[in-house]
C-alpha cells in the first residue's frame, strides 16, 4: 500500500512561493527574472519543484504563488502530474504565507517550498513529512521551520557557502521547506513577528532581533557564543514567549537548503545537475548489460 501524506488524515496541500526575483545575473547573457523561471539544464526551477512534489505519494493539491500572468506559460508546458494550481502573490512573505492558506482553508495543515529549490527530490520531501510530530494540544498552530545538519554537507554537497547557526552539539544550515497549522496566524501581532524573520532568515542575528530583544540576547548568548543552548531548547523557548510552536525539523538533505542567488550558485546546481544524470546514465547502462 502508498504511503499516504497526511495530518489529521487529510493529505497535505502544497503552495508553491514563486514570487521572489533575482537581480543579478547568474551566468553570461543572464538577465534579472522571477527566480521560478530561471532554466537549469533546459527546465526551469519552477518545473524542477513541481516534478519533485508529483513523486510524493498521494501528497494534495498544489498551488504556485505568484506573478500568475508570468507564471502560467512555463506551468503549461508540462504535461502529466498533479493539476496545479495559480493564485497571485503577495507584498510580503507573511502576505503570501496568508493567502496560501486562505486557497487551502479547509486544510489541517499546508506545506510550503520555494520554487528556487532545482535540486529538490521528492525523498527529502518525504523525510520532511515523515518527521512532523503529531498533534501538540499545547498550541493553537504550529510552524515546522527544516534545518539540516552540517555532517549532512559531504560529497558534491561540500561547499563553504552555507551560513550555519551553532547550538550545543548541532550546527545547522536553514532549509526552505516548512509547514504551517492555519490556526498559527490567527494569534494578534504574529504576522510581522513571522514576516521580518523570514526577511532575516540568513542571518541569526537579524532573525532572531525581528523575534524581540530578550530572544535575540538567548540566542547570542546561549548559541552563538557559549553553545550551551540547544536547537530544541531554543525552539520551546521562543514557543514559550509567543504562545505558537516552533517544530525544527533536522534531515540530512542539502538539497533543502539550495537555493541560487548568486553566480556560484548557479554553477553548483549545473554541476549536480549534471552528476545526477550521468549517475543514472549509468544504472540504465547497467541494467540494459543485465
Amino acid at each position: 500500500m502508498e504511503k499516504v501524506a497526511t495530518t489529521g488524515g487529510q493529505p497535505i496541500d502544497v503552495v508553491v512561493l514563486a514570487s521572489g526575483v533575482n537581480r543579478i545575473p547568474l551566468f553570461p547573457g543572464d538577465t534579472p527574472r522571477n527566480k521560478a523561471l530561471i532554466p537549469f539544464h533546459g527546465k526551469s526551477s519552477l518545473c524542477r519543484v513541481l516534478d519533485a512534489l508529483d513523486a510524493v505519494p498521494d501528497l494534495g493539491r498544489v498551488c504556485v504563488e505568484g506573478p500568475v500572468e508570468q507564471l502560467r506559460p512555463e506551468i503549461a508546458t508540462r504535461s502529466g502530474g498533479r493539476p496545479v494550481e495559480l493564485i497571485a502573490g503577495g507584498e510580503t512573505f507573511v502576505e503570501s504565507m496568508v493567502r496560501g492558506l486562505e486557497h487551502f482553508r479547509s486544510s489541517k495543515r499546508v506545506l510550503f517550498v520555494n520554487a528556487d529549490l532545482p535540486l529538490l527530490t521528492p525523498a527529502a520531501v518525504d523525510a520532511f513529512l515523515d518527521a512532523m510530530p503529531a498533534q501538540d494540544p499545547d498550541h493553537v498552530g504550529r510552524l515546522f521551520v527544516s534545518a539540516v545538519p552540517e555532517p549532512a554537507f559531504r560529497g558534491l554537497f561540500a561547499r563553504p557557502t552555507k551560513p550555519f547557526n551553532g547550538y550545543r552539539g548541532l550546527r545547522v544550515c536553514h532549509g526552505n521547506i516548512f509547514a504551517v497549522d492555519p490556526g498559527l496566524l490567527d494569534l494578534p501581532g504574529l504576522r510581522k513577528r513571522i514576516d521580518a524573520l523570514y526577511r532575516g532568515r540568513k542571518n541569526a542575528v537579524t532573525s532572531t532581533l525581528a523575534l524581540g530583544l530578550d530572544i535575540a540576547l538567548v540566542y547570542m548568548l546561549g548559541v552563538e557564543l557559549l553553545h550551551w543552548i540547544s536547537l530544541p531548547e531554543m525552539a520551546r523557548y521562543v514557543s514559550r514567549r509567543y504562545g505558537f510552536g516552533i517544530v525544527p525539523v533536522v534531515l540530512p538533505w542539502p538539497e533543502l537548503t539550495e537555493d541560487v542567488d548568486e553566480p556560484d550558485d548557479y554553477t553548483f546546481v549545473e554541476q549536480v545537475l549534471e552528476e545526477r544524470e550521468q549517475q543514472e546514465e549509468r544504472k540504465h547502462a547497467a541494467c540494459v548489460s543485465n
